[in-house]
């Protein structure tokens, strides 16, 4: 989870207002679509508004899918059609979490000591662990939704990315920042009421997408891979930082893409 949070402090908003205001703020810092700051430019660390991020998540899905619902009724192969839907939401969200899917392999797989990891996961240059690891994490997605029906491929990516961006704030209560400084750091802790309300609305958008067997299925895979991530990360640099954050993001975009074409999928 990388980027830059709006600044320039107006009043505070209350009920939903304010959860429009939260929204908002979750859209501009995790995607590149320009938008007005609003009442979302504010000086309240990003963390208040990550109750709303599996809706923004929802949203990010939902274009991608929108991209394969095009692409297929134009008559691209459902294969061409993945591809799209996974570019798609790579534009809109500026490869946010790929950026730290990669950081995280090079980090975690090319340094011995805490300290060169971090030193690792802070440097531009993309390693040979972090290039074969976003060269996968690309290729699994666009095969696992490329299996898909158009319709179902909406789906999954709206349930995907409303789980992988929902559960940011539990891989924050699961750990302590490993960085003093940093995006991660400068967001904020969300409070137990955000993070419920997150954990609450990614499950919501699960189910509504994937009915309630595979909704909830769905949001279990999620938990699983945000916990083990969670303990990798500990072990490797003592806590969380953005890319870790966003690795976790990403990581669950793939388990959910790959259940639902497991389970949806032709044979």
């Amino acid at each position: 989870m990388s980027g830059s949070t709006p600044s320039a402090p107006p009043p505070s908003a209350s009920g939903l207002a304010a959860w429009l205001d939260d929204l908002l703020y979750a859209m501009i810092f995790l995607t590149r679509i320009p938008l007005p700051a609003g009442n979302a430019a504010r000086t309240q660390p990003l963390a208040t508004a990550m109750r709303t991020f599996p809706v923004a998540g929802a949203l990010i899905g939902g274009l991608g899918g929108l991209a394969f619902l095009l692409a297929a009724t134009l008559g691209a192969p459902h294969a061409l059609a993945g591809a799209l839907a996974i570019a798609a939401t790579v534009a809109i969200t500026g490869a946010l979490h790929e950026d730290g899917f990669a950081d995280v392999c090079d980090g975690f797989g090319g340094g011995y000591e805490r300290e060169r990891k971090m030193e690792i996961m802070r440097d531009s240059l993309l390693g040979t662990y972090g290039a074969t690891g976003l060269v996968l994490s690309l290729l699994i997605r666009v095969v696992a939704v490329g299996t898909l029906a158009p319709l179902d491929a909406l789906a999954a990516m709206i349930a995907a990315g409303a789980l992988g961006r929902g559960l940011i704030p539990v891989s924050m209560t699961l750990n302590f920042s490993a960085r003093s400084d940093g995006v991660a750091a400068s967001s904020g802790y969300p409070t137990e009421g955000s993070t419920w309300a997150a954990v609450l609305l990614g499950l919501l958008i699960a189910l509504v997408a994937l009915g309630p067997g595979q909704g909830f299925l769905a949001f279990f895979v999620a938990l699983a891979g945000v916990a083990g991530l969670a303990a990798l990360a500990k072990r490797h640099i003592g806590g969380y930082t953005g890319d870790v954050l966003g690795c976790g993001a990403q990581t669950v975009d793939i388990l959910v893409l790959v259940l639902v074409a497991m389970l949806r999928a032709p044979s």
